[in-house]
């Protein structure tokens, strides 16, 4: 079985990150519907409690344990936890907070094309957390995940283009952005969308 493919299943696992399902104690993933499949079944709560690959009990949210099962992967270079690892830091959780680490380990996750990593990059650069405020930066990361097909990114970057902030300003793309979120259901894209075309005199198919 290739790493990339779902362990219960054995198709290949989507490229985004969000709709897939990460074991931090073996590293195997699988896909969202599979997981919740397997959950959903006459499992006992006992069963539930452990890892549906490898058994290892389920470490405890943000403990301590946790934090070391996902610094052993981010060591051997596993993108899927830079970002974990990196969205802990970034709230807090179980670590002390700091954007600066969360950043860093964001970098390493985005560099191997982690669509999750790429967008709070982008967050982080809207914001101004960790970094200095670049809009520029902002619309490059956003860019790079919403290609990928994550909607978050795709609505954030519509708006970038809607304001003119670190892209030329243009309505055109803006919808084309807004359309691919609002594709995939994305609330904010679907309701912004409708304001401009209150606001160009269009009507949303």
């Amino acid at each position: 079985q290739k790493e990339d493919d779902c362990s219960i299943c054995n198709e290949s696992l989507p490229k985004l990150s969000s709709k897939l399902v990460r074991m931090i104690c073996c590293g195997k993933g699988t896909h969202q519907k599979c997981h919740d499949d397997i959950y959903k079944s006459s499992m006992s709560d006992e069963q539930k409690g452990r890892c549906i690959m490898c058994r290892t009990k389920h470490a405890v949210s943000g403990s301590k344990e946790e934090i070391e099962q996902l610094q052993r992967w981010v060591e051997k270079g596993k993108a899927w936890a830079q970002f974990m690892l990196g969205d802990m830091y970034e709230d807090g959780e179980g670590v002390d907070q700091s954007y600066q680490q969360a950043r860093e380990l964001y970098e390493l996750a985005a560099r191997q094309g982690d669509t999750n990593a790429q967008y709070n990059l982008g967050l982080q650069y809207r914001k101004g957390q960790g970094v200095a405020q670049s809009y520029e930066r902002a619309a490059e990361y956003f860019e790079a995940a919403a290609r990928q097909g994550l909607s978050d990114a795709q609505n954030s970057l519509g708006v970038l283009y809607c304001n003119g902030q670190g892209v030329e300003q243009s309505f055109e793309t803006t919808r084309e952005w807004l359309m691919k979120a609002a594709e995939q259901g994305h609330e904010n894209a679907i309701t912004s969308l409708q304001q401009l075309d209150k606001h160009e005199g269009r009507t949303t198919p």
